[in-house]
């Protein structure tokens, strides 16, 4: 089974980091660290298919490529079936409000009869059909879903969201939660940190992994003694930043 998968299952602490830069090189370079996913971020960067096959063959195998997508509607719409079907071993779904919403989210990531996946032949995913049998028969107990819970409506619907069978992952969106909540970039308001507690505690009880961004190294300790197990440790663009950050000089 894919290691990853196999870490959440297991209830492992798990790190990632998003890829907004578009750059397969990029992605390879942090794939060579111990970071176990990385995910290239379609809502919030461009990146058309052929891109982001480049960077999925980038990050495999040192690390679990995942891809987010920009919505519900566009996983149901066909950029699951595009993301997995080139390789990602599994979608991270923005935007997921209700039940409804995840049990689609989900089976945009399932083989029929468990889901509405199409079937090909001959893709990257299969070995280009070298695999076809072997693929079709574990592909949707080894696919990771991430459901990403980031709405005061989500979090007052978050028992019957995560109780829909074949979610992996809740993971919270901090800066759309709070500023949804009237709190933007109040991450640590009470009502925002009140809201990320119903999450977790609604995620421990349905067996589902609760997800968050690290922010700090000591957060992140922090979050792993109250219960996460998924988290986010950036994106490539922030830690190029960071990177030169301390070799720079103020100037007037």
């Amino acid at each position: 089974m894919e290691p990853t998968k196999q870490a959440v299952d297991r209830g492992d602490v798990v790190a990632g980091a998003w890829i907004l830069s578009g750059s397969p090189r990029v992605a390879e370079v942090l794939a060579r660290t111990p970071i176990d996913w990385l995910a290239v971020d379609t809502e919030h960067a461009p990146a058309a298919p052929e891109r982001i096959e480049a960077i999925v063959r980038a990050i495999e195998p040192a690390a679990t490529p995942l891809v987010r997508l920009p919505s519900v509607d566009a996983a149901c719409a066909g950029a699951a079936k595009q993301a997995l079907d080139v390789g990602a071993r599994g979608i991270i779904v923005p935007g997921v409000e209700s039940a409804s919403d995840a049990e689609r989210a989900v089976a945009a990531a399932r083989f029929p009869p468990a889901g509405t996946r199409g079937v090909a032949g001959t893709v990257r995913a299969n070995d280009y059909g070298e695999r076809f049998d072997e693929y079709v028969r574990a592909a949707n107990d080894e696919t990771i879903v991430v459901v990403q819970i980031e709405t005061p409506t989500a979090v007052d619907r978050v028992e019957e969201i995560l109780a829909v069978e074949g979610i992996d992952v809740a993971f919270i969106g901090e800066n759309d939660l709070s500023a949804a909540m009237g709190h933007p970039g109040e991450k640590d308001h009470e009502s925002v940190v009140t809201a990320v507690e119903t999450v977790r505690t609604a995620a421990n009880a349905h067996g589902v992994c609760p997800g968050i961004g690290g922010r700090t190294p000591e957060r992140m300790d922090q979050r792993i003694e109250r219960g996460f197990r998924w988290f986010l440790l950036g994106a490539d663009l922030s830690f190029t930043r960071e990177g030169i950050r301390p070799f720079l000089t103020e100037t007037d």
